[in-house]
């Protein structure tokens, strides 16, 4: 039903992760767009969304869930079930982090960013492990 190399989940992780961090900054242009907030590549302010931020973490997240997805099929009857676990997981810190962290205006865009990111990689990254 899976592939069974990591090289091909190596592989199924930099194409979906290149996939949904565009989705992601997408959303996070449209959305300064639309709210006004700045749209910035790069910056030190903590409270605040970056372009290269928004892509090294969705990349990093989304890479590494596919390797754990790996994992879970090996060892693991139901690896669907288990990388649901993970990504919800990640889901609720990341909601909970954004809500406590960043400046107000940009609260509502990183919840946005956080729904489509979790539903993309539970979907995308669990169709490109198929054989």
């Amino acid at each position: 039903m899976y592939k069974n190399h990591f090289r091909a989940y190596l592989r199924s992780g930099l194409l979906a992760s290149v996939v949904i961090a565009a989705a992601a900054n997408v959303i996070f242009v449209l959305s300064g767009l639309l709210s006004g907030h700045e749209i910035g590549i790069l910056g030190q302010d903590r409270d605040t969304l970056y372009i290269v931020f928004i892509t090294f973490a969705t990349v990093a997240a989304v890479f590494i869930g596919t390797i754990l997805f790996y994992f879970f099929q090996k060892y693991t009857k139901k690896p669907v079930l288990w990388f649901s676990v993970i990504v919800l997981l990640g889901f609720l810190f990341n909601m909970y982090t954004a809500e406590a962290d960043l400046a107000g205006a940009y609260k509502i865009t990183a919840h946005i960013m956080h729904i489509v990111v979790s539903g993309l990689a539970l979907y995308i990254v669990p169709k490109l492990a198929k054989k």
